[in-house]
């Protein structure tokens, strides 16, 4: 195998969008011979880990994060994937950072101050980019807008007589989910027909009152593998998160051609394209008159988020290729397509 050229860092979360991430990295190395090497896979992301990957990453041209914390002084190039819109809060959502673990708020400063130090940032969609530019401004010109990569896990499979939607979202505290949940399903017993609410979610972290909704199918916390599952055999998705760095659930339901119940947002027509099917926050009204929408024709699009050309353009692989400006800095590259 040759020497490694590209130093990964994926320590970090498991579990959701950055858990989703590391998977279709996986898929990525297993179907391509490249120069890289992963360190950092099974470790937490933490002060003692930052400071030994440095040592660890060894002498390589290229580092790249995928932890939001850009390598400080290892490689001749550093790259750095930015995905937790909670690190770039705007003033008004600063209320939303009380009911977060202290761990997080620790990590805000450092994450900040290191994007200076990266040479290429990537961010998942353009409302991130924004955030970024707006708490960290000296750094616009090294910002690049990669949607994450989305792979369908097969074709979709025809669904029963009852419709259900699914609700891909872990409840969290900074989440709007609990409260539109209710919101989803008046609009349901509004329309008095027979549509099923499967969401991923224990009972215990939900009210008694909604985990006790006769509509409500709750699923537990499941694998990727697993969730593929009911992508795959749904009718149509509900997504009301507003405080994403991407939202995977926009993503997927237009990789598999499912209508998405979700904010009009610039976000979620940036990513769910024709997906969309929007409607006005907290309101029983809109969002009844959108469900008229989830038995509408949407065409999947398997290969809006390919994972080949994500990771070749994060990774810098096309740098120095036939046709591709060797000599073109970080900097350059990332001003061709900075929001």
């Amino acid at each position: 195998m040759k020497q490694a050229q590209i130093v990964v860092d994926a320590a970090g979360g498991a579990g959701g969008g950055a858990g989703r991430l590391k998977t279709e990295l996986d898929a990525f190395l297993a179907e391509r011979a490249a120069p890289i090497r992963v360190v950092g896979r099974d470790r937490q992301l933490t002060a003692s880990w930052l400071i030994r990957r440095e040592v660890v990453a060894g002498d390589v041209p290229v580092v790249a994060a995928l932890n939001n914390v850009s390598f400080a002084w290892r490689g001749i190039e550093r790259r750095v994937l930015v995905h937790n819109a909670l690190h770039f809060l705007a003033p008004a959502e600063g209320h939303l950072l009380t009911v977060q673990p202290r761990s997080l708020r620790a990590q805000i400063p450092v994450v900040r101050r290191l994007l200076h130090r990266a040479d290429v940032i990537a961010v998942p969609c353009s409302a991130m980019a924004q955030r970024v530019v707006d708490r960290v401004p000296a750094v616009r010109d090294r910002l690049v807008v990669l949607a994450n990569p989305v792979s369908p896990v097969g074709p979709r499979v025809p669904t029963g007589e009852v419709s259900t939607i699914l609700v891909p979202v872990v409840p969290s505290p900074f989440k709007n989910v609990v409260a539109e949940l209710r919101v989803l399903l008046a609009a349901l017993d509004r329309r008095q027909q027979p549509t099923r609410v499967r969401m991923t979610a224990y009972p215990h972290e939900l009210p008694d009152d909604l985990a006790r909704h006769p509509r409500l199918d709750l699923l537990g916390q499941l694998t990727h593998h697993e969730l593929s599952e009911h992508w795959r055999r749904t009718t149509a998705v509900f997504f009301p998160c507003q405080v994403e760095s991407f939202g995977y659930p926009l993503a997927e339901a237009r990789v598999y051609g499912l209508p998405v119940l979700a904010p009009d947002t610039a976000q979620s027509r940036e990513v769910a394209g024709s997906a969309l099917t929007p409607y006005r926050l907290a309101d029983v009204d809109s969002l009844a008159e959108a469900l008229d929408g989830i038995h509408r024709t949407v065409v999947p699009e398997p290969d809006a988020f390919e994972r080949g050309a994500y990771f070749t353009r994060l990774l810098g692989l096309d740098r120095g290729r036939p046709g591709h400006q060797a000599d073109r800095s970080p900097a350059a590259e990332a001003r061709a397509v900075r929001p």
